[in-house]
């Protein structure tokens, strides 16, 4: 196991592309070709470049496009003392498969598995509730009414035996025949 995790950082910098071309895995244009969600924590000391005499700023660039259908990226962030002061989270979709909606239910979703295994670290991950209240209304309660007033009370077989003494030269249908 060592000599794969010290191989594998002797290799850390290859470019992602170049990965991709060297596995030449079985490609569809539908997603991407390693996988499709991403998770990240960067939890590492924030680097300062510090030239003599040259004084440098952060810039922020604005929101790439989404490298992954999902990219969950979570950030450290410290006080003025530089102590821990929590967590912040981006969530980036690819709006070609997800609406601003769903990729928020998403989010909320996972805020609702950290902050239940932050409170028990070992609460199993399928006793964990990740729909909201109304949401869970909506799916077993909304989504599932299957009550309905129904019309006719006669039984399949019924309605096709009186089909049939109604109609008794016509031709059943084939799924063979074509229109």
């Amino acid at each position: 196991m060592r000599e794969a995790d010290l191989a594998a950082f002797d290799h850390q910098d290859l470019p992602f592309e170049r990965l991709v071309e060297e596995l030449n895995p079985v490609r569809s244009l539908g997603r991407h070709p390693l996988f499709q969600v991403m998770l990240a924590l960067q939890n590492n000391a924030e680097g300062v470049l510090e030239l003599p005499g040259i004084t440098a700023l952060e810039e922020p660039v604005g929101t790439l496009p989404a490298k992954f259908d999902l990219d969950f990226t979570f950030a450290e962030e410290r006080d003025a003392a530089g102590a821990p002061a929590g967590i912040a989270g981006v969530l980036q979709y690819a709006t070609d498969l997800f609406d601003r909606g769903s990729a928020v239910s998403l989010g909320q979703r996972m805020v609702r598995l950290l902050g239940a295994v932050a409170v028990d670290a070992g609460v199993p991950i399928t006793a964990v509730e990740l729909l909201g209240g109304a949401e869970r209304e909506l799916l077993v309660s909304g989504w599932n009414d299957t009550a309905h007033v129904v019309a006719d009370t006669r039984t399949l077989p019924e309605i096709f035996e009186d089909h049939v003494r109604r109609t008794p030269d016509a031709t059943a249908w084939s799924t063979s025949r074509r229109p």
